[in-house]
């Protein structure tokens, strides 16, 4: 008994997208401008979402424009 053999090919063009990539202070920025008029103080904020100072401040910033 022989194996049978077949042979195929598919001829497809693919594109690939590039996903846009949200920067992490915009992502943030309404959950950071909520907790700042709750009055929590910006340390207890960096604290809270486990993020640094500087993103915090800039997430601050970007929702406050």
């Amino acid at each position: 008994m022989q194996p049978i053999l077949t042979e195929s090919e598919i001829h497809a063009k693919i594109i690939i997208q590039p996903l846009e990539r949200i920067p992490l202070y915009q992502k943030l920025a309404r959950k950071v401008q909520g907790l700042h008029l709750l009055g929590m103080p910006c340390r207890e904020i960096t604290r809270t979402l486990n993020i640094n100072k500087k993103t915090a401040i800039k997430a601050y910033k970007y929702k406050s424009k």
